[in-house]
């Protein structure tokens, strides 16, 4: 059944279908976001059992068996994004393919999380292209910082409108911010030199 605002709005939970596991129980499988576009007439989900982003290719959104992980992008030994990555936002496209906005721990500073830029393949998403050398966002002002959860910034959303990429996340698990940087510019210094701001 497709979602209906008014059913939403008037809480209508009775016309919702069950809701289902998607990963198998016990296991701590996290951040799960759709391309929003059919790869080959499938279905791409990225979700992530650390310490990897895991690829799923599926015939549908029913979710009649559990994620497996068909294919991984794992986190680059010796670079900020060492210790686990995982999906941030729903890649969007660009003319050089997807770009996926992720979340990383590196072991040189194990405790503070940090967000970074990814291109995947067009036709094939789970071909990481480059990705960036440093975090296009860290936790650096006193927001990121006094909180909840010290020194996290975590990717909630991504949207390119009117040629901006907006990158919405989470500092110290307490406020809501944004980034933003044109979007041109951005894939530019990305492919040329992976250290876009």
């Amino acid at each position: 059944m497709l979602f209906r605002s008014e059913e939403f709005l008037k809480k209508q939970w009775n016309k919702w279908a069950k809701p289902k596991l998607i990963s198998a129980p016990g296991m701590v499988n996290k951040s799960a976001v759709i391309l929003p576009k059919k790869i080959n007439g499938k279905y791409v989900v990225f979700h992530r059992i650390y310490p990897n982003i895991l690829v799923d290719y599926l015939d549908d959104l029913e979710f009649n068996e559990y994620l497996k992980g068909d294919y991984f992008i794992a986190p680059r030994k010796n670079h900020w994004d060492s210790k686990k990555v995982g999906a941030g936002a729903p890649p969007l496209e660009t003319k050089d393919g997807w770009l996926m906005i992720y979340q990383s721990v590196g072991y040189q500073d194990p405790h503070r999380y940090k967000i970074g830029a990814m291109m995947l393949d067009k036709n094939n998403p789970e071909k990481v292209l480059y990705r960036t050398n440093t975090p296009i966002i860290e936790p650096e002002e006193s927001y990121e910082n006094d909180g909840l959860k010290a020194g996290v910034v975590y990717p909630c959303g991504a949207v390119i409108m009117n040629g901006q990429l907006n990158v919405y996340y989470g500092g110290a698990d307490t406020v809501v911010c944004a980034a933003t940087a044109n979007l041109d510019e951005f894939l530019d210094e990305m492919k040329n030199h992976q250290e876009p701001k």
